[in-house]
Formats: C-alpha cells, sequence, structure tokens
C-alpha cells in the first residue's frame, strides 16, 4: 500500500529551500583576492624601486571600499605576524619609514579590481643586512545581518640589502617541557632568538636521555614554514611520546637549533622531572615478533597493517604502533606534500632480514589534499640516520581507499602527495567547482518533482 503524500508538506519543504536559496544568493562573498602578495628582493642603498600588485573581488561579492596602509611587523613566538604602527614600529629593521603605496584608500565594484604601486625609496645610509615591513590591504566592515564583515590581505616587506653582510645567528633562551600527564605526550618548547641582522629558516631536533645515556627518543622539528625575522623570539615545539613508561626520576632533554643545510646555531640542555609513574600514550597496536613465524601488526581500527614475514626479525622483539604529530613531520621531499596521515613503528631497529608490506588506509583530507586524484598518493619513511626521505613504489586501491608499499626499514611513515605524478581525467574538469546556486537549483528542482509526484499520490489516494 503507497502512503499519501501531503502536498501542504511539499510546499512548505519546497519554500523553505527556495528561502535557502534566495539567502545564499543574497549574502556578500567578501573574496579580497591580491595578486603578486610578496615584496621581496635585492636592494642598493640610495635607489629607488616600484612593485604592482592588483586587488580584486569577485563579481558575486558585494561593491567594497579599500584601505591601504604601510606597517611595521613583528613576529610572534608562534610565527605568525603583528603589524607595528609608527610609534611602536622602531626597531633598526624596520622598512615601514621608506616604503609608500600610490594610494590609500579606494572603491571596488563587483568583479572589479584596482593596481596598487609600492615605491621603496632605500636610504643612503640603510647599513647591512635585512629590512621588513607589511603592506596592509583591507575591506571596510559590511554589515551583514547585524555583524560587521571584513577581509584583510597581509602583503609581506623583505628587502635584503645587496653586498651587505649578512649574518645568521642565534641562541637558545630556554628549553622548557609542559605539564607531564600519564598517558598524554610530553611537550617540549624550545625559544630561540634571532641575533643577526637577516631573515632565515630553521630546523630543530630534540633528544630525551636516562639516567643511564640511553637514548629514550629523538624528535625532529621541520624547517619553519617562514624565516625569522631579526630580533624575534621562535618557539619551537616536540612532543615526546616515549615507547614505553617512564619511571620517576630525572631525564636529560638535549636541543638544537639549525639552519636549513644542518649548521648548528645553538645547543641546550635541561632535565625533565616525572615525580611519579608515567604511562606511555597507549598503542594502536602492538605484537611479539618471532622470527619462526610471520606475523601481521595491526592498528584497532585495522586502518594500519604491517605484515612481516617469517624470518623477517633475527631475534623475537616486541613491536608496536603509535601516533605521531603531523607537525612533527620533516619537511617533504621536492613535489611532495605531506598530508595528516603519519605514524610511528617502535621495536624495529636496523633493517629487517625480509622486508614487510604496509597496507595504510587514506582519508578524505588526505584525498583533497591530492586534488581527489588518489594515483598522486604515496606513502613515504622517514630515515633518522641519513635525515632524508624515501618515497616508494605505492600500490593504490582506490575500492579499498588503501595504499601499499614493501620495505625492510623505517620508524616514521607518512602518506605524501606527489604534486609531479600524471592523473587521468575521467569525470573531472580540473579547475570546475559546482557553484552553490547550481546545487541549490538541482535540490529545488528535486523537490518541486516530489511535490507533484505528491499531488498525484494524493489525488489517487482520494480516488480509492
Amino acid at each position: 500500500m503507497i502512503k499519501r503524500i501531503s502536498s501542504y508538506k511539499c510546499l512548505v519543504l519546497l519554500a523553505l529551500v527556495v528561502a535557502v536559496s534566495l539567502a545564499l544568493a543574497a549574502a556578500p562573498a567578501l573574496g579580497l583576492s591580491v595578486s603578486n602578495a610578496l615584496v621581496v628582493g635585492n636592494v642598493k642603498p640610495g635607489e629607488t624601486y616600484t612593485h604592482t600588485m592588483t586587488v580584486g573581488i569577485a563579481s558575486g561579492d558585494a561593491a567594497a571600499d579599500i584601505s591601504v596602509d604601510v606597517a611595521g611587523v613583528q613576529q610572534l613566538p608562534n610565527g605568525g605576524y603583528q603589524l607595528l604602527d609608527a610609534f611602536h614600529d622602531t626597531g633598526q629593521y624596520s622598512a615601514r619609514q621608506f616604503v609608500t603605496v600610490d594610494k590609500a584608500a579606494f572603491r571596488l565594484e563587483p568583479g572589479g579590481s584596482e593596481d596598487i604601486t609600492a615605491t621603496v625609496e632605500v636610504p643612503q645610509d640603510v647599513g647591512d643586512g635585512g629590512r621588513y615591513a607589511m603592506i596592509h590591504i583591507v575591506t571596510q566592515p559590511v554589515a551583514t545581518a547585524g555583524v560587521g564583515m571584513a577581509s584583510a590581505v597581509d602583503v609581506p616587506v623583505y628587502l635584503t640589502v645587496k653586498d651587505s653582510q649578512l649574518i645568521h645567528t642565534g641562541e637558545i633562551t630556554g628549553v622548557a617541557s609542559g605539564e607531564i600527564t600519564s598517558g598524554q605526550p610530553i611537550n617540549i618548547l624550545t625559544s630561540f632568538w634571532s641575533t643577526g641582522n637577516h631573515h632565515f629558516k630553521v630546523k630543530g631536533e630534540v633528544t630525551v636521555t636516562n639516567d643511564q645515556g640511553q637514548n629514550m627518543d629523538t624528535m625532529t622539528t621541520p624547517v619553519t614554514a617562514s624565516s625569522i625575522l631579526p630580533g624575534m623570539v621562535w618557539e619551537l615545539g616536540a612532543s615526546f611520546i616515549p615507547s614505553g613508561d617512564l619511571v620517576t626520576g630525572t631525564y636529560a632533554v638535549d636541543s638544537k637549533v639549525m639552519l636549513e643545510d644542518g649548521t648548528l646555531l645553538d645547543q641546550s640542555s635541561t632535565t625533565l622531572e616525572v615525580k611519579a609513574p608515567y604511562t606511555a600514550p597507549a598503542a594502536l597496536g602492538t605484537l611479539r615478533l618471532s622470527p619462526t613465524s610471520a606475523s601481521t601488526l595491526q592498528s584497532q581500527n585495522g586502518c594500519i597493517s604491517i605484515h612481516f614475514p617469517q624470518g623477517a626479525a633475527v631475534v623475537p622483539v616486541d613491536v608496536s604502533l603509535r601516533d605521531y604529530p603531523a607537525e612533527q613531520l620533516p619537511s617533504p621531499p621536492p613535489d611532495m606534500t605531506l598530508t595528516s596521515t603519519c605514524f610511528r613503528v617502535d621495536g624495529v631497529t636496523g633493517l629487517l632480514a625480509k622486508e614487510a608490506t604496509l597496507t595504510v588506509c587514506y582519508s578524505v583530507d588526505d584525498l583533497a589534499k591530492a586534488d581527489d586524484h588518489a594515483s598522486r598518493l604515496r606513502l613515504a619513511r622517514w630515515d633518522e640516520t641519513n635525515s632524508q626521505w624515501t618515497v616508494l613504489k605505492t600500490g593504490v586501491d582506490k575500492g579499498a581507499w588503501t595504499l601499499t608499499a614493501s620495505s625492510n626499514q623505517g620508524r616514521i611513515w607518512a602518506v605524501v602527495v606527489d604534486s609531479a605524478a600524471g592523473t587521468k581525467a575521467g569525470w573531472a574538469i580540473p579547475g570546475w567547482a559546482i557553484p552553490v546556486g547550481i546545487v541549490v537549483g538541482v535540490v529545488v528542482i528535486a523537490v518541486t518533482f516530489f511535490f507533484f509526484v505528491g499531488l498525484v499520490v494524493e489525488r489517487s489516494g482520494r480516488k480509492e
């Protein structure tokens, strides 16, 4: 028997969908965009340079009033930036005073754009090193449903005085651990102060040893996403995830900060006091690996599986799978992008006698980073001895959403995206996205169809 459908309910649903569609169409997007949004280069004392940027908004955006200002810049410990006005911008490495823009304010109509030219007049006595500022481009707040909405883009100004002495030095001003909570990673923070006169990137390494000098773990801090500015302090974080429980006592912590090429800038040591027995974070999976039989180490949810063939281990050993902080992964190799899927294998040291086979599920987020092309995903392992990534030949099962590779070594693993890999277009059209209006339109058509179906069924029911 067919259940009758109320035409009244269909009308209400249709009205709601239309209302949502109209609301989405009326809402301003405020999608401010700036092309050529980086002023960087070598400059000579006494010379003048110009840099042109284009500011625009999309055709679906509301008209906007734009203001432009040149500010000083201060770097925060997390690597972010804070703008400084003329009163607070007193540092010797500021470029604010010799950077001007040709327009301070203008209006953009929907789909419109405007060029902004920045002029850099370098003083004759500018000195050595680098000079820094920020061009702040912002829309004036637009009231939407009683809430002021604004959009802003900051254009960094990084200037290097040509043929001057560039100094890349720094000091560790402190190494501290966070609160020690059983079952949770132990966060270790290294504060690094740039004492040079020019911007540069750094990476770090933290080693924890027990009172017998045994290495408990070595954590690498990847190369900073942006450069540290002169005179600024950057805090490098590392998560210590012990492979086993810790007894009460004192543990030594050694922290190093290096340039990208590995040149040591500074090294500092401190102690980690464990005042109560500490239980290590729960492993994703554990296994007693025997030389005489094949075994499979698997996470509880089945998303990570490592098959060890018979004879892979020379002696019996306890092996475990553990989480690994994605933000602590070293910088990826060229043409590769890290995803959020990563893990650590504890217990296997050196080379296996036979290769193990890894099967790892990739996530929706991993696939999105690969622009929905699973064929671009790879499994990669980090070689801690040689400090380098090895990207493995990887099999992809799109139906099962898994990646498979074989290796006889590796402790830290990650899913990466190979941006240089080719893809098959299939039904996808690169660079094309479905507008919200089309999606809503399809929904409206579907609801309208069911509305008429409802009327037909209701009338049919009345004739019974």
